[in-house]
């Protein structure tokens, strides 16, 4: 028995996004209430579920993104040796770095909610929850840019984990954009349809088909972008057999994140295996069939 139609349906609906935008005000104020050292330029803005309209209900804590963006990290290695150097000359290293700008948000946001509030994660800067604002990652960053010419680059941010004492290299924005694009081409069916397919996730970890760890969100929404604009589809019924037999028959390793800068499938932290999509998929198929 096919899932029905009302199901999916609930399961497209849009999680609450008052306490994200509560959250997100609280610490913009906090941060811009700082005494940041002369010239420190910065942008504040949130990432994630909420920022890319794909929340469902559950979804609690806040991703947003401090980048610092008075000086940046670029990557070259695809220019020539020759526009390699000109851009080696252009931009002399600089003299504050990402780990200086990390201990001072820290301070800023200790400062502002108290220390008591405010811990280290390996990727970002935790805030505990305070109702009637959410918990929060604060990813601290340094602008990005990695070069396809001397006169043209692909933004992105870096960021160093703590724990795992190395660099990483994420495109949020990029991220953002493709999300915000393949929504319009499909009429806004692409977005509810990520929500559902996150809900759908949520009902197999709940009864024990799944375990948590299996299908994180970000790589469950970076396979629905690889997945022609054709299948989402007005209904909902024809919009998850659909995808969902996409999935089934799309070569993995060929697919990228919604970024379109990085693959979805490898070997990295960053990266989703093959096999836990495969599985995911196939619990997928069977939720379709045997649906009670």
């Amino acid at each position: 028995m096919a899932i029905p139609e009302s199901q999916l349906s609930r399961w497209s609906d849009h999680g609450p996004q008052d306490a994200s935008i509560r959250t997100h005000e609280a610490i913009r104020r906090v941060l811009a209430a700082y005494g940041w050292p002369e010239g420190m330029t910065y942008d504040f803005y949130l990432q994630g579920s909420y920022r890319n309209d794909t929340n469902i209900r559950g979804d609690s804590d806040v991703d947003v993104v401090l980048e610092f963006t008075s000086t940046f990290y670029y990557d070259a290695s695809s220019l020539s040796e020759y526009e390699q150097e000109l851009l080696d000359s252009s931009f002399p290293p600089a003299t504050y770095g990402w780990n200086d700008f990390r201990l001072e948000t820290l301070k800023a946001l200790e400062n502002g909610f108290g220390k008591a509030m405010v811990g280290q994660g390996n990727k970002s800067i935790k805030l505990k929850a305070n109702p009637p604002t959410l918990a929060a990652d604060v990813v601290v960053c340094m602008e990005y840019r990695r070069y396809t010419s001397y006169h043209s680059y692909v933004e992105g941010i870096n960021f160093r984990a703590l724990h795992d004492k190395r660099w990483i290299v994420n495109y949020s924005k990029e991220h953002y954009k493709n999300g915000a694009a393949k929504s319009n081409r499909t009429w806004d069916r692409y977005k509810r349809t990520v929500r559902m397919f996150k809900n759908a996730r949520n009902h197999l970890e709940v009864n024990g088909r799944i375990s948590a760890k299996l299908a994180p969100s970000y790589f469950v929404e970076c396979f629905l972008y690889n997945a022609p604009d054709s299948a989402f589809q007005y209904g909902f019924q024809d919009t998850y057999s659909s995808v969902v037999n996409w999935m089934a028959e799309a070569n993995l390793e060929e697919l990228v994140c919604q970024n379109g800068q990085q693959n979805l499938f490898g070997s990295s932290p960053e990266q989703w295996s093959v096999k836990d999509a495969e599985v995911f998929v196939d619990h997928l198929l069977d939720l379709w069939d045997d649906w009670k």
